[in-house]
């Protein structure tokens, strides 16, 4: 029996048939003369390794959105597959998806370290971005040379991790967290400082308020498509053709714009605002607005959106022309929908719900989509007959009546005798539904994606039910 016995320890021997497993999958794999590519064509499915967040995937008011996933859809439709995304909970476990074959390729807004530079395969870079401290508001710029770097939150195993290591300096690490997660955790308060980059705290700035951008540290850094070595590089090759193609680079620098703004859409003073009433005020009406989306059909956060716009959820407004309410009903509108009470918000927000629905009604049935939202919301805050007014003189100047894109440039002149004294309606203040609309559209958003984080949703909740739509 005893030539039968090894002095090896188990966990050497299992260590050594785990290699021995591997080396033969990698054979097996050689043997494959198919380029991982034209496999995946053959499969129809592209599986993507992604986190949660607007610069890689997240859900917004329209379905999944996120710079990477607009930029990996493209990629996919370029190969004729379609992507499956899973989120995973932090960088780390999604490269590793690649590494173990469970995912065809990582693509999470990833700047990977050096290390794992050489165990995947790269694409070339998508994009730079600068290194940069981010603090909670009320505290100063970090300075490396006048702080304790054990102050300093990161996600364990990131770039800022090893950024801050190679720099002599030791910061408390987070395991399993994401960026995105470490962020919000200095958003509020509960950490003071963390090492992150320009591109996420801008793409940031508005879910984020109290997040302040602060000083820069080394060189930019890279971000990329990571592909699992084991595989040949025709997958890398694919992605790399697609992203130097002109047409990507256009696609990228929209992306970019629409998801690493340069400059928050509303000033610090509205963002604070806004978050602060959602904690303390919605919660006493959160029911009536899913009470009233329940009876009309409309997404419940858009109606939280309008009382927002309408009265920052305050139940006793009022205001000099006579409107009250959290949804700032005229006493027309409190007749024709037979509320008794603008001010109980158990009538008001239902009644403004319906009349939404009526102002809808409205608008022509050849306008849809989000052209029809639009048109309804400027109507809901003007009057139907000034938006019609808008929508003649928009056909009398050659643009399209029935585009909100269109028709928004020529709501302004409505206040111009020259143009309204022609119209049937007359003079408006066209300038108002402007912003009326643009800011719903803004507070819709966050209420979105503050719902969407409080309920556990992300980009790969209706992404298939999307796709599904998009082929029909």
């Amino acid at each position: 029996m005893n030539r039968y016995r090894t002095n090896l320890p188990y966990p050497a021997i299992r260590k050594l048939l785990l290699t021995g497993l591997a080396l033969l999958a990698l054979l097996f794999q050689g043997c494959e003369q198919t380029p991982l590519a034209e496999r995946l064509q053959s499969r129809g499915v592209l599986r993507v390794a992604t986190v949660a967040g607007p610069l890689s995937c997240y859900l917004d008011e329209q379905g999944p959105a996120g710079l990477e996933y607009e930029l990996v859809s493209a990629f996919a439709g370029e190969l004729g597959v379609s992507p499956r995304f899973t989120v995973y909970p932090n960088r780390v476990q999604a490269m590793r998806a690649v590494q173990k074959g469970e995912q065809d390729m990582a693509a999470g807004f990833i700047i990977p370290t050096r290390e794992r530079k050489t165990s995947y395969y790269l694409s070339t870079a998508i994009v730079q971005t600068q290194p940069r401290f981010a603090h909670f508001m009320s505290r100063k710029r970090f300075d490396p040379d006048n702080h304790d770097p054990a102050l300093v939150v990161v996600p364990a195993d990131g770039y800022a991790d090893r950024l801050l290591t190679e720099k002599k300096m030791t910061p408390y690490r987070l395991e399993g967290a994401a960026e995105e997660s470490v962020l919000a955790l200095v958003d509020r308060g509960i950490f003071n400082y963390s090492l992150s980059n320009d591109a996420q705290i801008k793409a940031h700035a508005d879910f984020l308020p109290q997040l302040v951008s602060g000083n820069p540290l080394g060189e930019a850094l890279s971000v990329h498509w990571l592909f699992a070595r084991f595989y040949d590089s025709s997958l890398r090759d694919r992605a790399n053709a697609f992203l130097q193609q002109p047409l990507t680079r256009e696609t990228l620098d929209r992306l970019l714009d629409k998801y690493r703004p340069q400059a928050p859409d509303r000033d610090f003073v509205t963002r604070r605002d806004f978050w602060k009433h959602l904690r303390q005020r919605l919660p006493k009406y959160i029911d009536l607005f899913r009470q009233a989306s329940a009876q009309t059909g409309i997404d419940w956060r858009l109606l939280a959106a309008i009382g927002y716009q309408e009265s920052h959820w305050n139940a006793k407004a009022r205001s000099p022309t006579g409107v009250r309410g959290i949804m700032m009903l005229t006493q027309d509108t409190a007749k024709q929908q037979n509320i008794s009470n603008r001010l109980d918000p158990a009538q008001s927000i239902p009644a403004g719900a319906r009349h939404l629905l009526w102002m809808e009604k409205r608008i022509p049935d050849h306008i849809q989509g989000e052209d029809l939202l639009w048109f309804t919301l400027a109507s809901y805050n003007i009057g139907y007959g000034h938006v019609e007014d808008a929508r003649i003189l928009t056909e009398h100047q050659g643009g399209d009546p029935d585009k909100w894109s269109d028709v928004k440039q020529r709501l302004p002149l409505l206040s111009q005798k020259k143009y309204y004294a022609s119209l049937k309606y007359g003079r408006a203040r066209g300038g108002e539904p402007l912003a009326y609309v643009e800011n719903i559209r803004y507070f819709y958003r966050l209420l979105v994606f503050w719902d969407n984080r409080e309920q556990g949703r992300d980009c790969t909740s209706q992404s298939v039910q999307r796709r599904l739509a998009l082929k029909n």
